[in-house]
């Protein structure tokens, strides 16, 4: 991908190398939920044919990491990664868990599946790497076109295919705002409808998705325009009935409207990061 070009240095053999697939061939780190989630899911993404035949072969991929202590990524992390697979042992060391998880990333798209004799390979390969920016990030708008939280998950599985890190999540705009704001629970009656809306639940389902995947989650509350939709449960912080955009500075109903919607946005999202929009 143009954000993440060819790894910073590598080389890899001819010859490919037979893998013995099994539950526990990704060892990590137990005590870190984020790699032994990461253990599961690429046994089932490398791995995607069963078992396959018996025979001779790599057993494992051992992953080495610094510090397991992570509990959100954040703007800046090492996502740096060293893979080594020779003939007799396969070894994944990074810093952190994030490059951790960028490394088995890696390696699972290096597999394939030989159908002819129901075996898995991978070339004999050392490659070093790094990203090129610390910000890699996909933009979904469900503030205009509501998504429902299903895809939005499917969404948040797909990014690390291509090593992206950040999810900007467009969440209110004038056509609708459809997320729960426990300190204003009006506001939500700017959405499309009534079962076009995300609840607290909803919203902590999608970052913890990311947050397993590495994947930081920043939300767009726009302001001061494109704000319509924050008329339909607070028509004070617009400027007139027939006035409706931008958000009236004047009054400090819509200063206060605006700290409580902040602050539940920051129990809601760990990231150091919102998006404001700032349209006109």
């Amino acid at each position: 991908p143009p954000l993440w070009p060819l790894p910073q240095n590598y080389s890899c053999g001819a010859q490919p190398l037979t893998l013995i697939p099994s539950i526990g061939f990704f060892q990590v780190d137990g005590s870190s939920d984020i790699l032994a989630a990461a253990a599961t899911r690429y046994t089932k993404l490398a791995f995607a044919h069963g078992w396959g035949a018996p025979g001779v072969g790599l057993p494992a991929l051992d992953v080495k990491v610094d510090a397991v202590d992570a509990s959100y990524p954040s703007l800046g992390d090492d996502e740096s990664y060293k893979l080594r697979i020779t003939a007799t042992s396969a070894t994944l060391k990074a810093r952190t868990v994030w490059g951790a998880l960028r490394g088995l990333e890696t390696f699972s798209q290096l597999v394939t599946y030989e159908f002819d004799t129901a075996t898995y390979e991978v070339l004999p390969c050392t490659i070093q790497d790094a990203p090129k920016y610390p910000h890699r990030g996909l933009m979904v708008d469900s503030g205009r076109h509501f998504l429902p939280v299903a895809t939005l998950l499917h969404v948040v599985d797909a990014l690390p295919f291509a090593k992206l890190n950040v999810l900007h999540w467009h969440l209110t705009d004038t056509q609708s705002f459809p997320v729960e704001t426990p300190s204003r629970p009006s506001l939500w009656r700017g959405s499309f409808s009534k079962r076009e809306r995300y609840s607290v639940e909803d919203v902590k389902r999608v970052v913890e998705r990311a947050r397993l995947r590495g994947i930081r989650v920043i939300p767009e509350f726009d302001t001061p325009g494109h704000a319509e939709s924050l008329c339909f449960g607070y028509p004070g912080v617009c400027p007139a009935p027939t006035c409706k955009t931008p958000l009236d500075v004047s009054k400090a109903e819509t200063f206060a409207v605006l700290d409580d919607v902040l602050g539940d946005a920051s129990k809601l999202f760990p990231d150091a990061f919102v998006h404001l929009g700032g349209d006109e």
